[in-house]
């Protein structure tokens, strides 16, 4: 029976592609239009099914930020609005509580464009894996290196805090070192006349070999999965990291990672890489092409932005001979006096601070400086109004907290339209010797080249230098 092959001869691929044709893979993107799950879908019948399957569900649809509304015209169906989170769920049915779908939110903004942003920010922002069943049919529509960037992060962990253990090892030596088999010497060593090696077992500090062989495989299997998309920057990216790894842990034996290794009172590091290195062995959706079912996931597509602003503004900043303070560094606390307290502090993106000026950052992943663009402000609905006005309050609290003559505070967008133009509106208040700049920016998701990101800094730097 050749490989691939069942009993019968026919291919598994074929019965595996008819398996997960049965369970149907739904498509949304972050923000965008609601997905229809209908009684079929799931494998429900009738018009009682709606309560029972949001209950079956509602863990997966927490997980992914989903708001739910239920029509009737012209069928029952429920409608799942997708928010800040990309990832994929199962979706489970309303009378077994087995998986009868799968739910692939993805990014909007394509994931080319998100493989570009992950290179830049080097995969600081991971997606959780795991903690549900495998979802149907996701398997090939996730690039490799969204998943593998996790697992290669987690054996760099462990390889960073690892600790070696007593070892026990067996060797032949020219002088006797820990116990010394002598039998063995008596019967095999001085017959063929080594009177002078002595068959040994000794214990020394050293890394578990199981699990370093596991270590092994788990990078060359990683680095044969990025290959086939080596021309992507977030595959390059990885594929330099899983060279890094091989050479820390060497050459030597190479086994296919098992959950069985993880002994009583292992660390979290070694836990916690196990468990990614046997997500591979088990082929869960980390090579794309070897499974048709992949692991469920999450992601805030917002924390992603927010990395993404902050690395763009990093290298605005060097450029302009400014020092970036990112994320919790720009951090400034409120004191409150009396017994009712608000929020604890004012959380800038990004603090770009120069001698006479200070720059700060706020990332965005809203629609609204494209919308305005597009509409005006008479044109904006209610709710995105209100939830704009609030966002330049917020803006304009961040420029009150530096007592300097020039303040810039940025709202960074999205760049949505598909031309290189990058829309900027800037709006000034001046107050006795201070001037304070509100401006409102776009930034593309990711740079296509070299040149489009030398386009996009020395447009900001046009704005900041005026």
């Amino acid at each position: 029976m050749g490989r691939g092959q069942t009993r019968k001869g026919r291919p598994r691929a074929a019965l595996m592609a008819a398996a997960s044709s049965s369970r149907p893979l739904l498509k949304a993107q972050d923000h965008g239009d609601p997905v229809h799950v209908r009684a079929q879908d799931v494998g429900a019948t009738g018009d009682r099914w709606v309560e029972p399957f949001l209950a079956a569900n509602l863990a997966g649809l927490r997980r992914l930020d989903l708001r739910y509304e239920i029509r009737a015209d012209p069928v029952l169906r429920v409608m799942l609005r997708p928010g800040p989170r990309i990832g994929a769920i199962p979706l489970l049915s309303p009378t077994t509580r087995k998986v009868a779908a799968g739910l692939l939110v993805e990014p909007r903004f394509r994931w080319v464009a998100l493989g570009a942003v992950f290179g830049a920010i080097g995969f600081s922002v991971e997606p959780s894996l795991g903690g549900a069943p495998l979802v149907p049919g996701s398997a090939r529509e996730v690039p490799p290196w969204m998943l593998a960037g996790p697992v290669i992060e987690r054996i760099a962990a462990l390889l960073r805090h690892r600790r070696r253990g007593f070892i026990e090892h067996a060797e032949n030596r020219t002088s006797p070192r820990g116990r010394v088999n002598w039998m063995t010497w008596a019967t095999a060593q001085v017959p063929r006349g080594a009177w002078t090696t002595f068959p040994c077992c000794f214990s020394e500090p050293d890394d578990d070999p199981d699990l370093i062989a596991s270590v092994r495989w788990t990078l060359l299997r990683l680095a044969e999965d990025l290959s086939s998309v080596a021309w992507s920057s977030p595959a390059r990216y990885l594929l330099r990291r899983a060279a890094e790894l091989q050479s820390v842990v060497g050459t030597g034996a190479a086994r296919r990672p098992s959950s069985r290794w993880i002994r009583a009172g292992a660390s979290a590091w070694v836990t916690e890489a196990v468990e990614a290195m046997t997500w591979v062995a088990e082929e869960r959706g980390l090579g794309g092409a070897r499974n048709l079912d992949g692991l469920a996931w999450d992601l805030s597509i917002d924390a992603v932005w927010e990395a993404w602003v902050a690395a763009f503004t990093a290298e605005l900043g060097r450029q302009l001979g400014m020092i970036a303070s990112p994320f919790q560094a720009a951090r400034r606390s409120l004191r409150w006096h009396g017994p009712a307290q608000s929020m604890g502090a004012l959380v800038p993106d990004v603090e770009l601070r120069g001698a006479e000026r200070v720059v700060w950052v706020d990332a965005k992943y809203k629609a609204h400086l494209d919308l305005l663009v597009r509409k005006g402000w008479s044109g904006l609905s209610d709710e995105v109004r209100a939830d704009h006005r609030a966002d330049l309050h917020q803006a304009l609290a961040y420029a009150s907290l530096a007592d300097i003559p020039q303040v810039d505070a940025l709202l960074v967008y999205p760049h949505i339209a598909s031309d290189d133009h990058l829309p900027t509106t800037v709006a000034t208040v001046t107050s006795g010797r201070r001037r304070v700049r509100l401006v409102l920016a776009a930034v593309p998701f990711g740079y296509r080249n070299s040149e489009h990101r030398e386009r996009c800094l020395g447009s900001f730097r046009a704005v900041l230098a005026a």
